[in-house]
């Protein structure tokens, strides 16, 4: 069985690393217990399928769906954290593999797809939000 828990871990340190600001799950993040500035980023784990060993093969596989929500002051600023936040999901080095890597143990994590990317929206004045989607696909690896 794949648990969903390590990954939702990996992939909030995978974007608070790539884009070198902070990143909450469910709630804005704190930093040293204070709420984060903006820019900052906000993960939901969303729905997902995860499936039993089939007859002919050992490994269970897992399509799990996350929101990203970048909140920011500007608009151009969200678009800023939008760009790093999809390099951080979908950039490749040279050699095909992922250049931000998501480490899970006894998890592969074989694909990343954008299925959802929503321009950049300023409900308040002193704020600008900007959604994405992604869509990993996994297989345990043990």
């Amino acid at each position: 069985m794949i648990d969903r828990g390590p990954i939702t871990a990996a992939v909030r340190v995978l974007l608070a690393a790539a884009t070198g600001r902070p990143c909450g799950l469910g709630s804005l993040p704190l930093v040293d217990g204070h709420p984060a500035p903006a820019p900052y980023t906000v993960l939901y784990p969303l729905g997902g399928t995860v499936g039993g060993a089939p007859f002919a093969d050992a490994a269970e596989d897992a399509a799990l769906t996350y929101q990203v929500t970048i909140v920011a002051a500007r608009v151009d600023q969200a678009e800023w954290l939008a760009d790093r936040a999809r390099r951080a999901f979908l950039a490749r080095t040279p050699a095909g593999g992922w250049e931000s890597e998501l480490t899970v143990p006894r998890v592969a994590v074989w694909a990343r797809e954008l299925v959802v990317d929503e321009a950049g929206d300023s409900p308040a004045a002193d704020i600008a939000t900007y959604v994405q989607r992604y869509k990993l696909s996994a297989s345990a690896s043990e």
